[in-house]
């Protein structure tokens, strides 16, 4: 009788005594609008951190007397250049670290973000003073591949299936495994000859910047196939920053590309 007594009061206590119980509480689950604010957020960090490093570039590059850029702020450019490695070395440790375990943490997700924007806003300047308005139209192209991509999952004309995931996570890694060594190379004083810094592409550079801006491109279909699932099927709500920060990286990465490939088609 005491035993029975104990149990009514203290069994479940994650509920309550069973004479007051009234339902077991409900673990709170991601929604696809979870996943939108947390994105939206996550890329306007990403935008903020970019006009900061955008403007110290912009403000420390001239024009010679033939309209070419040079550097007239030795100061300022460095520094925006040490910020943007310092973000480079932060995307590439977050982006290592996201291919073991999911991004659920929204301090990671967001120093990612501030890192890749303190590069791509310094890299973005330089670019924009070689070929004046190539950063509007890749942020443009990125804006209308992104909802092109989108358009056609939701319509179901594109859909995953385990041969596409197999493709695009082999293609993804042997991306991974290309850059690093690209990286690598780089910090020795070595160029591979991968890509064109001055925009002057030969043959193979154009066939890598096209297999990469695909690549990018098609990744969203991995993104928002996962998002749909986990919404779908009860997910934890903090799996909504992993599909925030799966969409903010997929941009990213597509903005990269697109812009090395409008500065190929510029010098064309």
């Amino acid at each position: 009788m005491v035993k029975t007594q104990y149990n009514e009061q203290h069994m479940g206590a994650a509920y309550g005594p069973y004479g007051q119980m009234t339902q077991a509480p409900q673990a709170q689950t991601m929604r696809i609008d979870d996943v939108i604010v947390r994105t939206v957020a996550l890329v306007a960090a990403t935008f903020v951190a970019a006009i900061f490093t955008f403007s110290m570039v912009n403000d420390a590059i001239g024009t010679d007397m033939l309209g070419n850029p040079v550097v007239v702020d030795e100061g300022a450019f460095g520094t925006a250049m040490a910020l943007g490695t310092v973000g480079m070395l932060i995307g590439l440790g977050v982006i290592i670290f996201s291919m073991f375990k999911p991004v659920t943490n929204p301090i990671v997700a967001f120093v990612y973000a501030i890192g890749q924007g303190l590069l791509l806003g310094g890299v973005s300047a330089y670019f924009d003073a070689m070929w004046p308005g190539i950063v509007v139209n890749a942020l443009l192209a990125t804006i209308l591949v992104f909802g092109g991509m989108l358009a056609l999952y939701k319509f179901r004309i594109l859909r995953n299936s385990p041969m596409f995931t197999k493709v695009m996570v082999g293609a993804g890694f042997g991306i991974f495994a290309l850059m690093a060594v690209n990286l690598v190379a780089g910090l020795f004083g070595l160029d591979l000859g991968l890509f064109a810094s001055d925009g002057n592409a030969n043959a193979l550079q154009w066939i890598i910047a096209i297999v990469l801006t695909l690549w990018a491109a098609f990744s969203f279909i991995l993104d928002f196939d996962m998002i749909e699932y986990s919404a779908q099927n009860g997910a934890p709500k903090k799996y909504a920053w992993a599909g925030a920060f799966g969409l903010t990286a997929g941009l990213i990465f597509l903005y990269w590309n697109l812009l090395r490939l409008l500065s190929y088609f510029q010098s064309n």
